[in-house]
Formats: structure tokens, sequence, C-alpha cells
């Protein structure tokens, strides 16, 4: 059975959190926690609070350090 849900410990979680997958599967917990009724609308929007800029930033981070941030490079036509 799962544990049961503590807003302040789940909240703990997500900012200690730095690997964007755990962090996604801890939102995944938190949403189907919320689809299930075992918290509320209060607990949901308080977790997407804590939750989501972390996402973002960390996902902007990963497409700088992957070199997917930059424009693609153009090719020189060769002449003939």
């Amino acid at each position: 059975m799962d544990e049961t849900f503590d807003l302040l410990e789940y909240q703990q979680k997500a900012r200690e959190l730095l690997c964007p997958k755990k962090l996604f599967f801890l939102w995944e917990d938190v949403c189907r926690r919320y689809d299930r009724n075992e918290i509320g609308e209060y607990e949901f929007e308080e977790m997407k609070a804590v939750i989501w800029p972390t996402l973002k930033t960390l996902s902007s981070l990963r497409r700088i350090i992957d070199g997917s941030d930059q424009p693609p490079k153009k090719r020189l036509r060769r002449r003939a």
C-alpha cells in the first residue's frame, strides 16, 4: 500500500531532487494521488508550484549541456 501523503515531506523531497527523471516520477505520484482523490486541489497545486519550476530549470540546463539550445550549424557548400 502507498505511504500516506504528507505535504511538507513531499515538498521537501521535491526541493532536494535534482534528477529530472526522479522529479517527474514524484510528479506522477502526486497526479495519481490527486486522480484517486487521495489529496485535494490545494495539495496538488502546492506540489505543482514546487515541482514545475525545478523541472523547467533542469530541462533547460540539460538542453544547454547537450547543445540542443543552439541553432543548427549551417553546412558550407563546396564549389565545383
